[in-house]
């Protein structure tokens, strides 16, 4: 396609405009479908909390069964292209229900991410799932426009949202009764709580977190010892490193309020 005109169009212009260039595709591939699935494996300090204690672990599930089905999706749309024009249509509203998404989730931890490294990646995926949504819409539309034009991408919006919000309901709440069997139960409930946990360990570091706070605080040795065995069970890992990085981010959390009083005291006395 010509792109003569274009190269004088303003960014905005560009990025949303009916011309589709190569380094689109690229940048929509590399951010839309991989730079996302880095972030939720690496996941430095959102839902899981690789150095530090996360900071919304209750919303992991829901986060990680929306943006599999979102980036599956973004991932048809951009190997199939145009089709069907209810497809169109369809594909506009769930891949606007992600570009929104990612618009909050940004917006949201932008403010706990120091050096803008993570903070600003999920308003690149939001850039690239709302440009992909207009192109959506916008395929095809050569005819008059109607009620569907209106209705069906209004059901792709509550399809993404429907198909994962009930899911993420149902882990979160088997996650949280198995946890609770695991602090509270006897042992032989307590393994059968972790093996039923350990398929949902992906979507459950609220209830993992859970069990390495008990691990944490209790006296008991035996029921350390079977915390730690019940944890091994469902990750694998040492219970002891997981409750370490609470201990350490709740040690900061409690630390900070102080050293801000501390301060502002500080210089109410210089005036």
């Amino acid at each position: 396609m010509v792109e003569g005109p274009s190269e004088k169009a303003g960014f905005w212009h560009r990025q949303f405009g009916p011309t589709v260039t190569q380094l689109q595709i690229i940048f929509d591939i590399v951010f839309g479908l991989f730079v996302p699935i880095l972030c939720f494996v690496l996941d430095p300090i959102v839902f899981r909390g690789l150095f530090f204690g996360p900071f919304l672990p209750d919303y992991q599930a829901f986060a990680f069964l929306f943006s599999g089905l979102q980036i599956t999706l973004l991932g048809l749309w951009i190997l199939s292209g145009p089709g069907w024009q209810p497809w169109n249509r369809l594909m506009s509203g769930t891949v606007l229900c992600g570009g929104c998404f990612y618009l909050i989730v940004g917006l949201a931890i932008a403010p706990l991410d120091g050096n803008g490294m993570f903070g600003f990646t999920p308003f690149l995926t939001a850039l690239v799932f709302l440009r992909n949504s207009r192109r959506a819409f916008r395929a095809g539309n050569d005819g008059a426009e109607s009620l569907a034009d209106a209705v069906i991408p209004a059901s792709g919006i509550l399809l993404g949202a429907g198909l994962t919000l009930p899911l993420s309901v149902a882990i979160h709440s088997t996650a949280s009764r198995a946890a609770n069997e695991i602090v509270e139960g006897d042992s032989q409930h307590a393994i059968f709580a972790a093996r039923r946990l350990m398929p949902l360990r992906f979507f459950a570091g609220s209830e993992l977190n859970q069990i390495a706070n008990a691990y944490r605080v209790t006296s008991d040795e035996k029921r350390k010892e079977l915390l730690k065995f019940c944890f091994r069970e469902i990750t694998g890992d040492s219970i002891e490193k997981t409750a370490d990085i609470l201990r350490h981010d709740r040690a900061t959390r409690q630390v900070a309020p102080v050293a801000r009083g501390s301060r502002i005291r500080t210089d109410l006395a210089l005036r």
